[in-house]
């Protein structure tokens, strides 16, 4: 049966009503299946609550079974200060920049740890989602010296949504560890680059296991 036999309107509706929910975008597939649940969250909560109770509601409230990989959370603390998921302990991002030559891109991301300059460099196909993922790539491949070859970051996804009149950048990762494999998703609001939005995503989405090496 399909499930857009309800409205999309009232799954989002039933969305805001949780706590520290401010927006929630629903979309489905050509079968009225849902394939994606986009949420814009106030920080304090955490995002696998807040995906718990997204499942809950719409379980209970339409007998909708939604795989939570399928929920992503974006968290914002208010408009004029930054993020909190775009602060990421003892780095700081410094500068990114592009080249493309004959269809080809380059890319190299800066960031400082301390007083230590680390720089990552990717290139590739400079088609425009490509050139999303060199960001990501460069980004992870200065991380490099900080994994202490502990961990190996393989990027599977990255795009940039629209969800309550802001652009997010969302990133997708594999780590792959020698006790298996974990996947991490990071978040960014785009303000004024959405090729910083990514780098800041990348950093979300393993800011905590870079603090488990430092702080073991």
């Amino acid at each position: 049966m399909s499930e857009t036999l309800y409205s999309l309107k009232d799954w989002e509706r039933a969305i805001k009503q949780i706590k520290s929910v401010v927006a929630a975008r629903i979309n489905v597939n050509v079968q009225g299946e849902i394939e994606e649940v986009h949420i814009l969250a106030e920080s304090g909560r955490s995002p696998k609550q807040i995906v718990r109770d997204i499942e809950t509601i719409l379980a209970a409230q339409f007998d909708l079974q939604v795989d939570h990989k399928k929920i992503s959370v974006a968290q914002v603390e208010d408009e004029e200060g930054a993020s909190g998921i775009e602060e990421v302990s003892r780095l700081k991002l410094v500068g990114v920049t592009l080249r493309t030559v004959n269809g080809m891109a380059e890319v190299k991301v800066e960031l400082l740890k301390g007083d230590k300059l680390i720089e990552g460099i990717a290139a590739g196909p400079s088609s425009s989602h490509n050139k999303l993922r060199l960001f990501v790539e460069a980004t992870l491949k200065a991380l490099e010296p900080l994994t202490l070859s502990k961990f190996i970051f393989v990027t599977e996804d990255v795009g940039i949504i629209q969800l309550a009149k802001k652009q997010i950048a969302l990133v997708s990762i594999t780590l792959i560890a020698s006790a298996g494999e974990q996947s991490l998703t990071g978040c960014a609001i785009v303000r004024n680059d959405d090729r910083e939005a990514v780098v800041k995503a990348t950093l979300d989405a393993v800011n905590r296991k870079l603090e488990f090496l430092n702080n073991p």
